[in-house]
Parts: C-alpha cells; structure tokens; sequence
C-alpha cells in the first residue's frame, strides 16, 4: 500500500517484520508513536503483504543498497 509522497518498499526480513508488527500493536493499544512517517493502514498494508513469506532473519543490505 503505497503513501502519496513516497515510493512503496516491500518488508524484506523477519526483523523488520518485527519492527512494523510492534508499532502497529503500540498503536491499536492507543500507545505513542515511534515511526512517525508511516500510518497505520500502510502498516496493515505491508504486514499483510508479507504474510506467509519466507523472509530471511536480517536482510543483505549490499544486495538492497549496493
């Protein structure tokens, strides 16, 4: 689910899978905030898209960014 301004980024290891589920619980638990640029539908959107994937624990940052 992409935003307007930004290019839409897949989940790409377990880790961040993590990451993104805690936030979107911190939020349904009417706690703060901690990754303000990122709503809660695309949260939803991105945990649901990588569902039932085999993701690897961290990912190979040469292979994304290099």
């Amino acid at each position: 689910m992409p935003g307007k301004h930004r290019k839409h980024t897949p989940i790409v290891s377990k880790a961040q899978r993590g990451k993104f589920a805690s936030e979107l619980a911190r939020r349904r638990a009417g706690k703060g905030r901690r990754m303000k640029g990122i709503t809660t539908a695309e949260l939803e959107g991105h945990l649901e898209e990588s569902g039932g994937k085999k993701l690897p624990q961290y990912a190979n940052t040469k292979r994304i960014f290099g």
